[in-house]
């Protein structure tokens, strides 16, 4: 009698474990890393000069694609991402740069412009929340990066049913970056938004600054992205 119990607690033990696996796993799926995966995004995005005091409106399309993997210097498995734009659909996309990708112990980084930035946790559920601009040095006295000093970003609607344009998607998760608005001063606004299977299907990068005597933006971006098309080379 003994042994049949000491078998069956075993069993339930190795079905506990694997359903805790799958469950993380199914996780990962918001953000898949294929070689040859691209994504098509439509980009509306506002920029503000603070000498010229002028503000220019800008529509691109910006191409993504997952175009190789390598060993990085931490010994781990990482993806190159090139990236194109075009200004219209009569044009041929025109070579940009290329940022780099990987999932990290429990953790799915990307470098952009240098700056490594941790996208997600694992497992992706509603109200977690982590320190995704960790490793970035900020300078208070650099505009590229005094503002993305301490953010705290965080899971919210998991596997909810979003649609952009054309384009409906089953499962997606939100997270906010930051949203912070001091008035007369400045405006910091991050969000963005991950579809099964997908990846990242749209985002929100806000940073604007203003005098306290002028309620017009003198410098910064407003920046946009939905996706437009996706699929695999």
């Amino acid at each position: 009698m003994k042994k049949i119990i000491l078998v069956l607690v075993g069993l339930l033990f190795i079905f506990s474990c694997k359903k805790k696996t799958i469950s993380y796993d199914s996780k990962l799926n918001y953000y898949p890393l294929q070689v040859g995966a691209w994504i098509i995004y439509d980009v509306d995005s506002t920029y503000y000069n603070s000498f010229t005091l002028t503000s220019t409106l800008h529509h691109l399309q910006l191409k993504e694609v997952i175009a190789s993997k390598f060993m990085d210097a931490s010994n781990e498995e990482a993806y190159v991402i090139e990236r194109y734009e075009r200004d219209s659909l009569t044009q041929n996309f025109k070579f940009v740069n290329k940022w780099t990708t990987k999932f990290s112990k429990n953790k799915a980084e990307k470098v952009e412009e240098n700056q490594r930035f941790i996208k997600l946790v694992f497992p992706v559920e509603n109200n977690i929340s982590w320190k995704g601009n960790a490793y970035i040095q900020t300078d208070p006295n650099d505009v590229n990066s005094k503002f993305l000093t301490d953010w705290d970003y965080k899971y919210s609607n998991l596997d909810e049913k979003k649609t952009f344009g054309s384009l409906s998607f089953d499962s997606t998760v939100t997270i906010l970056q930051h949203d912070d608005y001091i008035i007369r001063l400045q405006k910091t606004y991050y969000k963005e938004v991950y579809a099964k299977n997908v990846g990242l299907v749209y985002y929100q990068h806000t940073f604007l600054e203003q005098q306290p005597s002028d309620p017009t933006w003198k410098s910064g971006f407003d920046v946009k992205a939905t996706i437009n098309s996706f699929g695999k080379n």
